[in-house]
């Protein structure tokens, strides 16, 4: 996990993304990182009049210890880790943004794919090798159990 983000990951973001609006959470389990994701606005991505928003989910891996397994908390932590994002990325944007998150996965990734329609993400088309996942910000918040009241004193506009 720590060489895929260091040597892929976060170079990815950089280069997709807009300037300062790479975000990168680590998911801990008492003292150990166990989990990791990277999350960016896609340059060119939505319109200033509040419309729409396209959010990429770069990258997200949990150590194979707890993969398909649950945290000390008792929540698995590949729910544990979405929510961490879909919380993040409820905190950047005005509860009137349409917020669309997507995510790049290879079409032999299984245990992604499985994650990521577990929690609503469906695929919206294919980029390259690459299956594109996408689902709403709102449906997100709902299967994850986010609730995006108790983010909006964070609300600060992308990229500030």
């Amino acid at each position: 996990m720590q060489t895929y983000f260091q040597d892929q990951a976060i170079e990815e973001a950089q280069a997709g993304a807009l300037l300062y609006d790479q975000r990168l959470l680590l998911l801990r389990d008492a003292d150990e990182v166990v989990g990791a994701a990277v999350h960016y606005s896609e340059t060119g991505s939505g319109d200033d009049s509040g419309g729409f928003f396209e959010r990429r989910l770069a990258a997200y891996a949990t150590a194979s210890r707890v993969q398909g397994g649950k945290l000390s908390t008792g929540e698995y932590a590949s729910k544990a880790l979405l929510r961490a994002v879909v919380s993040d990325i409820t905190s950047r944007y005005s509860p009137q943004n349409m917020v669309i998150i997507t995510g790049l996965v290879l079409p032999m990734n299984k245990p992604s794919r499985a994650c990521l329609e577990r929690y609503g993400w469906s695929i919206s088309g294919q980029q390259g090798p690459y299956l594109v996942y996408a689902n709403s910000l709102s449906t997100a918040q709902r299967t994850l159990d986010v609730d995006p009241s108790l983010d909006i004193d964070a609300f600060h506009e992308p990229g500030t």
